[in-house]
């Protein structure tokens, strides 16, 4: 499994690359025509099309040469529905990014594809607290949650994908974390995914990280968003990961998003409208290049990555959403410190 498995990353990243420098040969070009926007210069974009195509031929390749017993028919069944989906997603991003859909427009789109992928994957709808109790959601709540869980991921990978290699790499740290976790809880098919996708982010990574020769755009991000959301369900169902691992794997990400949307609203500003006030926008504000920002957003996924390792070994399931609680408001505490520094520096 394991020489099979390098073998498909590296695939996928070869794939990956050679399309990618098609792309920048020949694809659509992000210009930089909005103040939120971090380059100077017009930029190929669309690298999706890249991952996306690497981490499909890179599946295809391991279940193609993996021993017959190496996948079950239910886990590959889960894999390959997440992949579909997140094809999906691939498609309304590559749509944007040549003819520009409206929020609104994406928000429909988003919504059913989470609401979709939600259903015919199965709702996560218990939540372990402790040894001895389970909290059942019901149907409804579940639906709701799974939901929001892909609906959320995904336009995070969104919007962090502004600083060459932050959001693409630090997926690719979590993604990398989720499958280890998944093959350590048995289930190879969430391992094969998210290493697959890894590998497909290396060959972007080689032309965005750190020169930025080309973007995700969101084709990029909304794929490798669904990708992360979608394995983490996989991992649930098929390794019986806690519901509360993954959300640490990616909170690097998730806290930056959120708590920025959250400071929006409280200061009455429109969430539908293109703006610069992430945490790794004032910092680059500060002066530290995109690649300072890029390494430091890495190492903060490594950190949950072990964290969320660590925990999946733990026999006591209060020690996750314990975890999860603990990360969360570290980060909350880092993003007000950081704003009130802006704030004092002139930089809000």
């Amino acid at each position: 499994m394991i020489w099979e498995l390098a073998g498909s990353a590296a695939v996928a990243g070869a794939i990956s690359l050679v399309v990618c420098l098609l792309l920048i040969r020949r694809g659509p070009v992000d210009l930089p025509n909005e103040q939120r926007k971090a380059h100077q210069a017009p930029t190929p974009t669309s690298g999706g099309i890249g991952i996306g195509a690497g981490y499909a031929v890179g599946l295809l390749v391991l279940w193609r040469f993996a021993e017959q017993t190496t996948f079950n028919a239910q886990g590959a069944a889960l894999a390959a529905l997440a992949s579909v989906f997140a094809i999906g997603f691939l498609v309304v991003g590559f749509i944007d990014d040549a003819r520009h859909l409206g929020p609104r427009t994406k928000m429909f789109w988003f919504t059913l594809l989470s609401l979709g992928a939600s259903i015919t994957m199965g709702v996560v709808d218990a939540l372990p607290v402790s040894p001895n109790h389970t909290v059942r959601l019901g149907f409804m709540l579940g639906l709701f949650g799974t939901s929001l869980w892909v609906f959320t991921l995904v336009n995070c990978a969104n919007f962090m994908d502004g600083a060459n290699g932050l959001s693409m790499g630090s997926m690719a740290v979590g993604l990398t974390a989720l499958g280890a976790i998944g093959y350590a809880g048995g289930s190879n098919s969430t391992l094969a995914m998210c290493f697959c996708a890894a590998g497909a982010l290396a060959g972007f990574l080689v032309f965005n990280f750190p020169k930025g020769r080309i973007f995700a755009g969101d084709s990029g991000a909304l794929f490798v968003g669904a990708i992360a959301a979608l394995g983490a369900l996989v991992a649930i169902a098929r390794a019986g990961v806690s519901p509360f691992i993954p959300p640490i794997l990616f909170m690097p990400i998730l806290a930056d998003a959120l708590l920025t949307l959250a400071w929006r609203v409280k200061h009455g500003h429109s969430l539908l409208v293109g703006h610069r006030e992430h945490l790794y926008q004032i910092a680059m504000r500060a002066g530290w290049s995109h690649t300072r920002v890029s390494l430091l957003y890495w190492a903060l996924m490594a950190l949950c990555g072990v964290l969320g390792f660590a925990l999946s070994h733990s026999d006591d399931p209060s020690h996750a959403w314990i975890a999860l609680l603990a990360v969360a408001g570290l980060l909350l505490a880092a993003s007000i410190l950081v704003r009130k520094y802006a704030r004092t520096h002139g930089m809000s």
